[in-house]
């Protein structure tokens, strides 16, 4: 990511008259939050959901400039004090953000008010329209469940959307890494089921390959239905 980042910024501000969005001009994407977002534990970074879901995008025709901001061992704390701001230095302002944190949180200071606490402060700091993972399996840790609820509300509150990631949960003798904490390619899926609901993507569509760490795109490469 931080050799892809710097491509992405290039192409979003390489025409500086022309709209983001424009043809010249893609959209920013910015990702927040923690080492699933980094796609730790999956087979290669094509096969992370950022990836995933960025290619699906392309296919549809909604191709975006990703500038991942996130850094594996991230906290809440993290994403509001150090992740955020840096969206103030960015070519333009973005039209998707999306968090994905909470999980170091959860395994640190599983205290629920505390947790929940710091999940709707970074809900009042994010801009309005971010989409917001909840945090995974909360049919195993009732303070997951405690969590997503204010998760969900504080979301509602401040007109943002939710990746609903303990929906589409995926077992963890099928869906974790070695090192049993990271999802691997099984397990992404769910991160990528969670965010292509909000974006109005068939998941099922969404190819098991990126483009983000394609030098050049390849005219000739198997698209996928997500393009029609």
């Amino acid at each position: 990511w931080h050799e892809l980042v710097p491509r992405s910024l290039r192409e979003a501000g390489a025409i500086t008259s022309e709209p983001p969005g424009s043809a010249d001009r893609p959209p920013l994407w910015v990702v927040l939050g923690d080492s699933t977002a980094q796609g730790v534990g999956a087979s290669s970074l094509d096969h992370s959901w950022v990836s995933r879901v960025e290619a699906a995008l392309r296919d549809a025709g909604r191709r975006h400039a990703v500038i991942n901001l996130s850094r594996s061992g991230a906290h809440t704390t993290h994403v509001i004090d150090e992740q955020l701001p840096l969206l103030d230095h960015l070519p333009s302002t973005p039209s998707l953000v999306t968090v994905c944190v909470g999980a170091n949180d959860l395994m640190r200071n599983p205290y629920p008010p505390r947790l929940a606490g710091r999940l709707e402060r970074l809900a009042d700091a994010v801009p309005t329209g971010t989409i917001i993972a909840s945090l995974p399996g909360p049919r195993l840790s009732p303070t997951a469940l405690y969590v997503n609820q204010s998760i969900r509300r504080a979301a509602e509150a401040n007109g943002h959307l939710v990746a609903e990631l303990g929906r589409h949960w995926v077992a963890p003798h099928r869906g974790l890494s070695a090192d049993r904490f990271h999802p691997n390619d099984t397990g992404y899926g769910s991160w990528v089921r969670a965010f292509a609901e909000p974006l109005g993507i068939d998941a099922d569509l969404v190819p098991l390959r990126g483009t983000v760490t394609s030098r050049e795109p390849d005219p000739a490469r198997h698209e996928t239905r997500a393009s029609g």
